[in-house]
């Protein structure tokens, strides 16, 4: 990467395999992709993203590439951002990037760093946390219907209380002191073996 710690290593051209291996030589991880019959793999300016192509020679035989001709974006940890197929590709050149910001401006971006992640780990959690909950809208709905329903059914078991103890001839199933609980053991052989051992 041009600016970053990222190396990426490919198995490129016709007959090769399309692995591509993204390793960060900071955090000292590894993730392995595919692009089948890549060709070229280039760095955007920014070092963020990475393009690998699958192209056809300009002097003809594309009929041989035209189910695999594209591109496909990658970030720099290996997640696939968009893939692009075309029945005749030849090129694919990244645009220059200029750098927009003064040298001042870049140093106190810099220095400051620490306080902008903190601002935009908490709104990257709060737009987690957003979208799991429209995720989970409809379980949550459920999980509270479900609970209604079983209130309303212990409530009308509760008011049929009276009502059960007088078709049982007074006795009340729901009180527990009128059960009685007796506690036994079963014990089964399942197997046994008789051996004789003779001593000298």
């Amino acid at each position: 990467s041009p600016r970053g710690s990222i190396i990426v290593m490919a198995s490129i051209g016709e007959s090769a395999s399309g692995t591509l291996e993204f390793y960060d030589c900071v955090n000292k991880t590894l993730a392995v992709k595919e692009h089948y019959r890549c060709s070229e793999v280039a760095w955007d300016p920014s070092g963020r993203v990475v393009s690998t192509c699958v192209k056809q020679p300009i002097d003809g035989g594309h009929f041989k590439f035209a189910m695999d001709n594209g591109y496909i974006l990658w970030n720099s940890q290996g997640k696939q951002l968009y893939q692009k197929n075309f029945e005749s590709f030849f090129q694919l050149l990244w645009r220059p990037r200029e750098l927009i910001l003064s040298e001042e401006k870049v140093a106190e971006i810099v220095a400051n760093l620490k306080q902008y992640e903190k601002r935009f780990d908490k709104a990257g959690k709060e737009r987690a946390r957003a979208a799991y909950l429209e995720q989970t809208k409809g379980k949550r709905r459920e999980r509270t219907f479900y609970r209604e329903c079983l209130a309303r059914l212990q409530q009308l078991y509760d008011e049929q209380r009276y009502e059960r103890i007088a078709l049982n001839d007074g006795y009340d199933t729901d009180d527990e002191e009128n059960y009685i609980e007796t506690h036994f053991e079963i014990e089964t052989i399942l197997k046994s073996k008789e051996e004789v051992v003779l001593s000298k």
